[in-house]
């Protein structure tokens, strides 16, 4: 993982959609309309968003909603050049958190068939596939793999996000103090 020192992980606030925006467009065939992270923000009290930066840049975005006991991890995206250099995984590490905080059970997700990286990622955090939603992207028609964690308070999961976080934590700060 190459991260720089200064490397934080903090709510996502109004004045980061535009840097949240330029990365959706690099990344994403079909980004989220310019209000969305606003509403989302402002609006949806299921929402949590956050961001990470290297040092004073902007670099990743990530967010859930909380649904009854669960977290459903809705986005997750990193500048395409820093990319393969473990801001996905700390961003995925910054909503456990989020869902430990929110006390949801188990964490969820669609990812693109196609986007093998992403689903290794989320393989090492001990997230399972149990299914396949089709033509879930009406961008192009993709199938979606749903995948979801085991319990957050089974044993085998939280020494598994306890190794990893502390790996990570030696890079990356985890910024939490500001959500509610």
């Amino acid at each position: 993982m190459q991260l720089r020192q200064r490397t934080l992980i903090e709510p996502m606030s109004l004045e980061d959609i535009a840097a949240v925006q330029e990365i959706e467009r690099e990344i994403f065939l079909t980004p989220w309309p310019r209000n969305a992270y606003r509403r989302e923000i402002v609006q949806n009290r299921m929402a949590s968003y956050i961001v990470i930066r290297d040092g004073e840049e902007l670099v990743g975005y990530a967010g859930l909603w909380k649904m009854h006991d669960e977290a459903h991890v809705t986005t997750v995206g990193v500048r395409k050049r820093d990319q393969g250099r473990g801001f996905g995984l700390a961003l995925m590490l910054g909503l456990i958190d989020r869902a430990f905080a929110l006390q949801a059970r188990w964490v969820t997700l669609e990812v693109r068939a196609s986007n093998y990286g992403a689903m290794a990622l989320y393989e090492k955090l001990g997230f399972k596939v149990i299914g396949r939603r089709r033509g879930y992207y009406t961008d192009d028609g993709e199938d979606a793999v749903v995948m979801w964690s085991d319990s957050l308070l089974a044993p085998v999961f939280q020494q598994r996000y306890a190794r990893i976080r502390e790996e990570v934590a030696n890079r990356v700060s985890f910024d939490a103090s500001t959500w509610d």
